[in-house]
C-alpha cells in the first residue's frame, strides 16, 4: 500500500507541474505513457535494479528543487527582513505587495488601502 499510494502520489505531483507549465494535450499523454512504462518495467525489473533507478531519480529531483530554492530564497530573506522591521517597530506584521519593492508577479497580498495604512502608522505611533 506505501508504495502504490507513493507512485500515485507522485504521479499526481509530476502531473500537476506539467499542466503549470504547460497544457498540451500531447505533453500529459507522452508523460501518462512514461508514468505507464515505468510502472510496468518497474514491475518487471529486478530489486536492484529498480531501487537504483529509484535513487537516481530521488537525486534528479532533489538537485530540481535545490536550483528552484535558490532564486525563491532571495524573495524570502527579503520579506524576513521586513517582517522583522514589522515587529521591530511594534506592529502586527502584515504582508502587502506594496511592502517589499521589486517584488513581481505576486498573485495574493494585495497592496494596504490607504486607510489601512493610516491605521498601521497611527497605532505604531501610539
Amino acid at each position: 500500500m506505501v508504495a502504490f499510494s507513493s507512485m500515485i502520489g507522485n504521479y499526481y505531483y509530476g502531473e500537476s507541474n506539467i499542466q503549470f507549465i504547460t497544457r498540451s494535450k500531447s505533453v500529459m499523454t507522452g508523460y501518462r505513457g512514461l508514468v505507464l512504462a515505468c510502472a510496468v518495467l518497474g514491475a518487471m525489473g529486478s530489486v536492484s535494479v529498480v531501487w537504483n533507478l529509484a535513487d537516481i531519480t530521488m537525486g534528479a529531483m532533489v538537485l530540481v528543487n535545490l536550483i528552484a530554492i535558490l532564486p525563491l530564497s532571495v524573495i524570502a530573506f527579503r520579506l524576513l527582513d521586513d517582517y522583522l522591521a514589522q515587529r521591530r517597530a511594534g506592529l502586527d506584521p502584515v504582508f502587502t505587495r506594496d511592502r517589499v519593492p521589486g517584488l513581481k508577479g505576486v498573485e495574493c497580498w494585495e497592496p494596504a488601502s490607504v486607510s489601512d495604512t493610516e491605521k498601521a502608522t497611527a497605532d505604531a505611533v501610539r
